[in-house]
């Protein structure tokens, strides 16, 4: 039976971590991320259903620190699917730092309230298949997330997700100035901050902006998810330059 380079790399990854850890995950873990693997922007045009996420984690630190929930919305054509959000706090044992509390105000019974770390995982795979990722600074997400996966399930996976942090000021190089957070966008644009770090809220604020961003993106002539992703890593390198 053949496989694919990547399909070879990721089991070639998972034996290497296996034998490293001792940690074993099973054939549901490796079905459920083969079938829900995030869908990479391509020429999936705009109207493409979409999923904007967001993670509470115990801190900044993407060596050290660990997710502690995870915060979902879908976005189709019609708007904001409201009915179907997803949102799940991890039931796990973490040193929650007082900064941390303060600012994502979970706490030990909280997580021990919460769903285990595998079956969030698993949920939240089947919530996104074949949607397209976003999320606002996507590149600490990324790693969380992908830090989080091999963490609980003994996997790897990367998502690609488009960062809207760049999105924006890509569409509205004019605001991109003074305006560099997610409380900044929301603000210009009078987007209602309903309870900033929480997962859920943060990812339905995002989305709130992000239709505002499809919108510009189509009356300047975008019509596909990969040209916007293309851009946007444009515009990252472009920022990286300047700084």
């Amino acid at each position: 039976m053949h496989c694919s380079w990547w399909q070879f790399l990721k089991r070639y990854y998972t034996a290497f971590q296996s034998q490293r850890t001792g940690f074993h995950p099973d054939r549901y873990a490796q079905q459920v991320l083969n079938q829900a693997a995030p869908l990479i922007p391509a020429d999936q045009p705009l109207g493409h259903p979409a999923m904007v996420f967001d993670l509470e984690t115990t801190g900044l630190d993407t060596r050290t620190d660990t997710v502690i929930s995870i915060g979902a919305v879908r976005l189709t054509e019609q708007g904001i699917a409201l009915g179907n959000s997803f949102y799940q706090v991890l039931d796990i044992q973490v040193d929650l730092q007082g900064e941390s509390q303060l600012i994502h105000g979970l706490t030990q019974k909280d997580l021990d309230k919460g769903c285990d770390p595998r079956q969030a995982l698993f949920d939240f795979f089947h919530y996104s298949q074949n949607h397209i990722w976003l999320a606002f600074h996507a590149e600490f997400d990324r790693r969380m997330l992908k830090n989080a996966v091999l963490q609980h399930l003994g996997l790897i996976i990367d998502p690609q997700p488009i960062d809207i942090a760049y999105l924006a000021p890509l569409l509205f190089p004019e605001l991109a100035t003074s305006h560099s957070n997610l409380d900044d966008w929301l603000q210009v644009f009078n987007l209602p901050i309903l309870a900033r770090h929480n997962a859920a809220a943060d990812a339905l604020a995002t989305a709130e902006l992000l239709m505002i961003l499809i919108n510009k993106a189509q009356q300047l002539g975008f019509k596909t998810w990969g040209e916007l992703q293309n851009a946007c890593l444009q515009q990252r390198q472009i920022q990286r330059f300047l700084s």
